[in-house]
């Protein structure tokens, strides 16, 4: 029982304690208990509700940045400035004589610098970009609201801000590894490919043209980690419709989670596995382009351990350059090549209708022919059969080489 309220009610634990520990570490000092009591429960009430909010609109805001420039740096900058509500309301609880404008930008800084660790650390695998960016909230009002109290405590801040200047740095470096770049070399392109589609095979088709790519390695999705976890915690369900995965939340859910970042329908792997070598096959890329296989890798370490696979095939010296798109999804890549080194970005902003959640809901016309025919198939309830002899069973799921 304890566990499924926990589950259901994190984020808004997190958010009450963001409001709790500062206020009732300045209030009682100026006021009274009547005044004192009221104001917590307004204040708390207020915050259960307002902070996962501002959380949910900020992780928005960063997206649809991310959409329009396909970089990773100018979201991060804004970052920042969405930082400084929270260090100025706290100012605020703690009344006169709190520190000058400059103690308050190393804390902007430092509780920045907190949020790009949490998230960071979602596309490492560990926990959710809501969750942890709620719990940076929650870390960021006990850091503040301690070194309000003991000056002395400026120390760690200090070190935080300086981190978030060195992570901001590198950010920039990384984007200028999209702009200047070596022209020879191997490409990775990872990606649910919920169904592979012309936009994917465009990007194909001019990195290893404009970047002079002797071999591009495309890996799927498996079930991503943040499913697994979910299902195994009961926080979400699953159904299967037409070959595809239907997840949905259950009600022990945080409603503030973001369960599905890249939509609730999933092909199978091992169907994505075959639309992605029908799709290869159309555009004439088999030559180039190589399909991986490698669920095992990826379930052990995702995309982290695929590309290291890689990068011990690769001979010495030789650059390794990440396609990506600019949506949540491409974002996510990207943050992953980030993360793992060495990767000379791709990036694609989206300038066209194109997109797997469209052709899932019906559109026709965005992908391949071997991949309309499947489509056009599924939609009409019948059995498919792939190049490669793979039949696909509509009606009872089970599929098997021939």
């Amino acid at each position: 029982m304890l566990k499924k309220l926990w589950i259901k009610h994190r984020s808004r634990l997190y958010a009450g304690l963001a409001f709790s520990v500062p206020y009732l570490a300045f209030a009682p000092d100026l006021l009274g208990m009547p005044a004192l009591l009221i104001g917590y429960v307004l204040g708390l009430l207020i915050s259960l509700q307002a902070i996962p909010r501002y959380i949910k609109w900020m992780l928005e805001l960063e997206d649809r940045i991310n959409l329009k420039l396909g970089f990773l740096t100018p979201a991060r900058l804004l970052r920042v400035a969405l930082h400084a509500p929270l260090v100025l309301l706290i100012q605020a609880i703690a009344g006169p004589g709190t520190p000058a404008w400059d103690v308050a930008s190393v804390l902007i800084l430092a509780s920045c610098c907190l949020h790009t660790v949490a998230i960071l650390a979602a596309y490492k695998g560990w926990g959710d970009r809501t969750g942890n960016s709620l719990l940076s909230f929650c870390v960021s009002a006990v850091l503040i609201t301690v070194t309000l109290l003991a000056p002395m405590a400026l120390y760690l801040p200090i070190g935080l801000s300086l981190l978030l200047c060195w992570m901001l740095v590198a950010s920039i470096y990384a984007d200028l590894r999209s702009v200047y770049y070596p022209k020879h070399g191997v490409g990775v392109f990872f990606g649910s490919f919920n169904p592979v589609h012309k936009t994917h095979v465009r990007i194909l088709q001019q990195a290893i043209q404009q970047r002079g790519l002797r071999k591009v390695y495309v890996h799927p999705t498996t079930v991503p980690k943040l499913h697994r976890v979910a299902l195994e915690k009961g926080e979400i369900s699953i159904a299967e419709q037409a070959g595809m995965r239907v997840y949905s939340t259950t009600a022990i859910a945080d409603p503030y989670k973001q369960y599905f970042p890249t939509g609730r329908k999933f092909y199978e792997y091992e169907l994505r596995q075959q639309l992605l070598q029908a799709a290869i096959v159309d555009a004439g890329l088999q030559d180039k382009v190589e399909i991986l296989d490698w669920p095992a890798v990826y379930d052990q370490g995702g995309f982290f351990a695929v590309l290291e696979k890689i990068k011990t095939t690769l001979a010495p010296g030789e650059p390794l350059h990440g396609m990506h798109g600019s949506d949540v999804g491409g974002i996510w890549v990207r943050n992953i090549f980030e993360l793992s080194g060495g990767i000379h970005p791709y990036p694609v902003v989206r300038s066209d209708c194109i997109s797997a959640t469209a052709i899932r809901e019906g559109a026709v016309g965005y992908t391949t022919p071997t991949i309309e025919a499947f489509l056009e198939a599924t939609r009409a309830g019948k059995d498919f059969v792939f190049p490669t002899g793979y039949l696909f069973k509509n009606n009872n799921m089970d599929r098997r080489l021939e």
